[in-house]
């Protein structure tokens, strides 16, 4: 399903028929609900694995590659990729299911190990992890630590949870099927709530709600 698709059927659903040329409704405004609904159906699919399985887990259906990813210098040893989204908050840092480092050539490293919040205020103490390189996410950043540099003739290339090209609207929602449905429910309630405040028509200075 296109994002378009899903925002038709939010705009259908919310104005009872087709909406027309005017209406307040926009649909990049239903775009921007939909990523946040992306996030609620990534942590009910989360939810949902506990309940099933056991384990928390998000389904390989919600996780995007993205490749190219320029590779900045930061401070001493340690460079900034700057991601297309900030991570969902899935888990202590699950959001982000793996970072790898590609050269000029096309040859990918082994994944960055990524550390928690916690284990960054301890990692400088503990033993080099031989052929390993560390990094952790913060904000739409995510720092690698490395002797090696990296800003000259790499790239970096994240696999993380998205729903895709958020600035495409004819992009694939990469949502499956089965959790549209919270996306949908979530879009709606917040736009029907908006249809239903009060305009306030009086141009008389005097903020009616």
């Amino acid at each position: 399903m296109t994002r378009q698709a899903l925002i038709e059927r939010i705009l259908r659903h919310v104005y009872g028929e087709q909406p027309t040329d005017d209406s307040n409704i926009t649909a990049n405004l239903v775009n921007l609900w939909i990523n946040d609904g992306i996030g609620l159906a990534a942590k009910q699919n989360a939810k949902d694995s506990l309940a099933i399985d056991g384990i928390t887990y998000v389904n390989n259906s919600f996780y995007t590659t993205f490749k190219n990813l320029a590779i900045a210098p930061y401070e001493q040893f340690s460079y900034q990729v700057t991601l297309p989204q900030i991570p969902f908050g899935i888990g202590k840092n699950e959001g982000i299911s793996s970072l790898t480092i590609v050269d000029s050539t096309g040859n990918i490293s082994y994944d960055v190990l990524m550390l928690s919040e916690n284990q960054i205020s301890y990692y400088r103490a503990m033993p080099k992890i031989p052929n390993k390189i560390l990094g952790y996410p913060e904000g739409t950043f995510v720092y690698i630590l490395s002797t090696l540099l990296l800003n000259i003739g790499y790239t970096a290339r994240v696999k993380m949870i998205s729903g895709g090209d958020s600035t495409n609207l004819n992009s694939v929602l990469n949502v499956p099927d089965d959790f549209v449905p919270v996306i949908f429910d979530y879009c709606a309630k917040m736009l029907l709530a908006e249809r239903l405040v009060p305009k306030d028509i009086a141009n008389d200075g005097i903020d009616k709600a």
